[in-house]
């Protein structure tokens, strides 16, 4: 669902919510939606109107266990007795879910009707069922100090230290649990820890704060404000990629073209893989347009002060509501082929293929030398599978812009889709050759070099990704969760068990990297281990149906056939509504690419 796709990439809340209410405009029964709208409304602490949304969900679908466990989870703060039914629905319908396990586990806690003794029962399952789940080894420590329980307590609580070494209340926790066992001198180093952690923690939520304040800022106009909150947010905390680019964001509106363009490049150094501070980079690189975020063209044909409104709405991810703006200047403004550019940027950004494809193609028309239209008309063409008119559009782009690093990616990307290695393996080398610290470039060079059986120079292009994200201390995980796949493929699970394990320390919530750790687990022998970390995946990304299919068969190999049967019906009714949105968004076009476990990997 390109809602759910639009949050998880960070996109404005406004856009995502836009696109949910787009989907029930097309099928008001879609469980899913609501579901997911839900999701969104509590994450801005809406909690009204995502327990609205998760009891439409239920409503549609009285078995969908998701939005019992969210709706559960929504309650628990304000009405925990009526939390608790819902979470034990989402537990029966879907039991192999840690997170509803967890969630039920804590309702117990918090519940005069329940108490300790249940959540502790409930806790030591979870922990079975997920041995690296930090958190839940802490809840079961503070659990069982609470009885009384001290040795048991030290060592889940160790146990949690082990697992987050960077949680304050673990340490701080482990510092209680050995005080009353007795051990002053080990409590008191780990007190003292836990009170280092908590405060470096409670500064990393204070700069949220100012980044959050920073863009209502933003949004209402004050970039001064803004520039100052995240500015406060950098002396929190340096290393905050979404600080730095925000600050880029602020500085450009100002005028400020280098303070913007040094504050993007610090974003990319804290995080490779941050895609709108390269594509804010590009943007400010194109000779033709040093100071705008769109290309501009003659002041005969626009009016300079509505473009610099409007390039405000669309360097913040408004799209949603610049689109009927821009709709109303080229109304008044036919021949710009800025604003028609625009419209079709923002059209593209909210996945209106069509509109996107009819608006850059009038832009083209009026300048043909408009290299991003052309990128941008490419990615549409990608997306409804017309390859080799992509092709010609990303072309174009090089030509008008041949010192973009992004253009040959985005043809390399391209080639890779049709599995045309070779032609993919030359435009990531090109794209290096232009830009030699671009991370993604090196980690998608990795990969073709691997499909022409090259391993050994993919080896050698995946680890220099992985040292240079190191060295800008990033947390871009792609080439480890690649090299897992690799030696997974080459019959060395060790390594591919370590470059699982490397891939999760850099993001520990990356459902490929868990995917690849459980083929690894699998092929040491360890069946139970590989169930487990497929179902983390799985917790991870619900919604990809390949992992399913896949438990499917470790379950019917573990002999356990109803588990099996449960995982394959899921596979199937995923499969079937993956179908089923795809033709609505595209018009019944079939999908251009077949999604594959692992991020890709197979």
């Amino acid at each position: 669902m390109l809602g759910l796709l639009l949050g998880r990439k960070g996109a404005n809340r406004s856009e995502v919510i836009a696109e949910f209410r787009e989907a029930l405009k097309l099928r008001g029964d879609y469980a899913a939606a609501h579901n997911n709208l839900g999701l969104v409304f509590a994450q801005s602490d809406e909690d009204d109107k995502a327990i609205a949304e998760f009891r439409e969900a239920i409503r549609v679908s009285p078995d969908y266990a998701d939005a019992h466990a969210n709706l559960g989870a929504t309650l628990m703060p304000t009405d925990v007795e009526h939390a608790i039914p819902e979470l034990e629905r989402a537990v029966s319908l879907n039991p192999a879910s840690v997170r509803a396990q967890f969630n039920l586990a804590e309702a117990y806690g918090m519940s005069p009707n329940h108490g300790p003794t249940k959540q502790i029962e409930r806790l030591r399952n979870v922990t079975a069922m997920s041995p690296d789940f930090g958190r839940a080894h802490l809840s079961l420590g503070k659990a069982l100090l609470s009885q009384g329980q001290v040795d048991d307590a030290v060592t889940e609580l160790k146990e949690a230290v082990r697992l987050e070494p960077a949680s304050g209340e673990a340490h701080y926790q482990l510092g209680l649990a050995l005080a009353r066992a007795g051990n002053q001198q080990d409590a008191s180093a780990e007190l003292a820890k836990g009170r280092e952690l908590s405060s470096a923690s409670e500064r990393s939520q204070n700069a949220d704060v100012d980044i959050d304040e920073g863009r209502t800022s933003l949004d209402r106009g004050d970039v001064g404000q803004a520039v100052e909150k995240f500015r406060h947010a950098l002396k929190l905390r340096p290393d905050s990629a979404p600080a730095q680019y925000y600050l880029g964001v602020a500085l450009e509106r100002k005028g400020d073209v280098g303070g913007a363009e040094a504050a993007y490049q610090q974003a990319l150094n804290a995080d490779p893989g941050s895609t709108p501070a390269r594509q804010a980079l590009d943007r400010l690189h194109l000779p033709d347009t040093p100071k705008s975020a769109i290309p501009a063209e003659s002041h005969e044909t626009n009016d300079a002060a509505k473009v610099d409104e409007l390039e405000g709405y669309v360097r913040d991810g408004r799209f949603a509501e610049v689109e009927p703006l821009l709709a109303d200047y080229v109304k008044g403004h036919p021949q710009s082929d800025w604003g028609w550019y625009a419209l079709g940027y923002s059209q593209f950004a909210q996945k209106k293929i069509g509109d996107s494809i009819k608006s850059l193609a009038r832009a083209l028309q009026l300048n043909i030398g408009n290299a991003e239209a052309h990128k941008i008309l490419g990615r549409d063409l990608m997306i409804i599978g017309r390859f080799d008119a992509a092709q010609i559009e990303f072309e174009q782009g090089i030509r008008y812009a041949p010192n973009s690093a992004e253009m040959r990616y985005n043809l390399g990307k391209l080639f890779s889709i049709q599995d045309n290695w070779e032609s993919a393996r030359k435009e990531f080398e090109a794209a290096l050759r232009i830009d030699p610290s671009y991370v993604e470039a090196l980690d998608a060079l990795g990969f073709a070099q691997e499909a022409l059986g090259d391993d050994t120079a993919a080896v050698k292009s995946y680890e220099n990704a992985i040292a240079l994200n190191e060295k800008r201390h990033g947390i871009f995980a792609a080439p480890c969760v690649n090299l897992s796949a690799y030696y997974n493929r080459t019959g060395d699970p060790a390594k591919a068990l370590a470059w699982a394990d490397k891939a999760l320390a850099l993001d520990s919530n990356s459902d490929a990297a868990w995917f690849q750790k459980s083929r690894a687990q699998e092929r040491r022998g360890g069946l139970a281990e590989a169930i487990e970390s497929l179902k983390r995946a799985v917790s991870l990304n619900g919604h990809s149906s390949s992992y399913y299919y896949v438990l499917s068969g470790l379950y019917r190999r573990e002999g356990k056939p109803e588990e099996s049967q449960k995982a394959l019906e899921a596979f199937t009714r995923l499969d079937r509504e993956n179908s089923e949105l795809d033709k609505m968004r595209r018009g019944g076009m079939a999908r251009p690419t077949v999604e594959r476990p692992g991020g890709g990997r197979e």
